[in-house]
């Protein structure tokens, strides 16, 4: 379902955010900057700092690693916009055969043992949370995953399990395979933060 107010209730200075983004990419802005914006001391200041600091923080896993993480949960949750614009991000940092790979079989994809331990640990947080027991962290912890990994890993299931179900009820559109990419650089090069 689109809501109306979402294109056209922002503050002065978003509105002049928002067209210059549309002047210098040539297409309107991504949906989800419209949500962000939105009243966004409420949310999207509050949000996008969370998941700056998770997916540009300090981690043991790498950028592109954390952005394969979201993309997965993204495809657990059958969220077209977040697995293609994180998928493209994966792509350009870890490569798309790895990325191809782990979305379409995370078991056989050519992931590090610790990464491997992760999706197996992100499927059970996405799929099935209330399995969730001591046997999953130990697991993650027997491939080497630190107890700050497993943080991480657990506030990228968080965060996607969020914002899949915002980007589905509210029916973001998916950008092409262009608009996917050049939207992949803009975030590795200014992160996530809007505040």
């Amino acid at each position: 379902m689109r809501l109306p107010s979402l294109s056209r209730s922002w503050r002065f200075s978003d509105r002049v955010k928002l067209k210059i983004i549309r002047l210098a990419s040539g297409r309107p802005p991504a949906d989800i900057l419209k949500i962000l914006h939105y009243r966004r001391e409420f949310f999207g200041e509050p949000f996008t700092d969370w998941v700056h600091q998770v997916l540009r923080g300090p981690s043991e896993w790498s950028v592109g690693e954390r952005e394969l993480m979201a993309a997965f949960v993204s495809h657990l949750n059958q969220c077209r916009f977040c697995e293609g614009s994180h998928a493209a991000i994966a792509d350009v940092t870890l490569g798309p055969d790895v990325t191809a790979a782990a979305l379409a079989d995370w078991r056989t994809a050519p992931l590090r043992p610790a990464l491997r331990a992760a999706f197996a640990l992100l499927e059970v947080l996405t799929l099935r949370p209330a399995e969730v027991g001591p046997e999953h962290i130990e697991a993650a912890y027997a491939h080497g995953v630190t107890e700050q990994g497993v943080r991480d890993v657990i506030h990228v299931c968080g965060i996607f399990c969020t914002i899949n179900r915002i980007a589905d009820a509210v029916d973001f559109a998916v950008p092409d395979d262009k608009g996917l990419k050049g939207d992949a650089y803009q975030l590795l090069k200014r992160g996530y933060a809007i505040s």
